[in-house]
């Protein structure tokens, strides 16, 4: 029965209009399926334990990999699939699994992946300890480097640890053995919004579903396409209901911000919700220049009160949000910047100080 279920599911996933799960492996019986093996017998495919209450990817039930630990110690025992998945003509490789142990076992799983066989990257050093006894999957974003590979292998290992026979030892599961092109992490991201208000900016967002979520960074990018992180969220966890989240960027900058959020789970995979574009105009009283138009030296005056030996560092920007130049002032109410160099148009002066940013427009004529 399993084996038809796994046929009709790789036919129905093929047949996805984004056709992102490309591998699918769900352990049929008590053999190790083609492209899979041990090193060890502590390793074995068990229909005890049936996998269950995780999609993606689809939890089969049945049978799955049992990985045990037990005497003799401190030997390594692997599990490796090879010849069998191939990333050529794919981009932005994720690997997933159903995973379970049980509540005894401590011992560490090692996951890796590698293009040749001889070179190994390790993905986590310990796919275990966010487990429990009750099923749930674990996912994983590899590097380009695991893009168009012939033969993609992955490999779990461990060291045994525990002194006692392999009767009844402490053993950690995988089941349902996923590769595609980014297919859904264990949460799902209804909406994504960010919107100015005045000198801040307001982002909401919304989950239909979470698995083992963990949080969400806020990243904050300008028109050269780099990202920071801003703030981090607390992901609820589990849910199976809709929830919504809320972050404000108190300090965006003038012009141009670009908005987006890194998903992570518990084990550290993460995936980006789509950016949103958000376009702040505000200036601070606080600050003036003069100057506008200005042709070859902008003249800055803090008129806010500053403590001693209060250092302002200053940067201009464009309206698309990129920086021109910037520099620090020590114990300055007032300096000059040279502005000759600046192309005609619309300019902003952002002064930081402290926690405190001052932002002011002016033009180069």
């Amino acid at each position: 029965m399993k084996k038809a279920v796994l046929i009709f599911l790789l036919f129905y996933l093929a047949n996805l209009a984004d056709g992102q799960i490309f591998y699918l492996q769900s352990f049929p019986d008590d053999n190790f399926p083609a492209g899979w093996s041990t090193n060890n017998s502590r390793v074995v495919p068990n229909n005890n334990a049936a996998s269950s209450g995780y999609n993606p990817p689809p939890a089969s039930g049945g049978y799955n990999i049992r990985m045990q630990d037990c005497l003799p110690l401190d030997e390594t025992v692997q599990l490796t699939v090879s010849g069998v998945i191939s990333t050529v003509g794919r981009t932005g490789i994720r690997v997933g699994f159903g995973r379970r142990r049980s509540n005894a076992h401590a011992t560490p799983i090692a996951f890796a992946w590698s293009s040749d066989g001889v070179n190994w990257t390790t993905i986590s050093s310990n796919v275990a300890p966010s487990a429990s006894d009750a099923w749930d999957a674990v996912f994983f974003d590899l590097s380009t480097a695991a893009e168009n590979v012939s033969n993609l292998r992955f490999r779990f290992s461990y060291v045994t640890q525990v002194n006692m026979n392999c009767t009844t030892p402490p053993n950690f599961r995988i089941d349902d053995f996923a590769v595609g092109e980014n297919f859904s992490l264990p949460m799902e991201l209804l909406c994504f919004e960010a919107r100015a208000e005045g000198s801040q900016v307001r982002l909401n967002w919304t989950t239909a579903v979470e698995y083992s979520s963990a949080h969400f960074e806020v990243e904050r990018g300008g028109s050269d396409g780099r990202f920071e992180s801003i703030g981090r969220v607390v992901a609820l966890g589990y849910a199976r209901q809709e929830h919504q989240y809320e972050f404000v960027d108190t300090a965006p900058w003038p012009g141009l911000n670009y908005y987006r959020l890194r998903l992570s789970d518990a084990d550290g995979a993460f995936s980006y919700s789509p950016i949103r574009q958000v376009h702040v105009l505000y200036s601070s009283s606080k600050l003036r220049v003069f100057p506008s138009p200005a042709r070859d030296f902008l003249h800055v005056v803090v008129a806010a009160p500053m403590p001693e030996r209060t250092v302002v560092r200053w940067r201009i920007l464009d309206v698309p949000g990129r920086s021109w130049s910037e520099g620090i002032v020590t114990d300055g109410i007032d300096w000059e910047i040279p502005v000759r160099e600046l192309p005609a148009g619309i300019y902003w002066l952002q002064c930081d100080l402290g926690r405190e940013r001052l932002v002011q427009p002016f033009f180069i004529q």
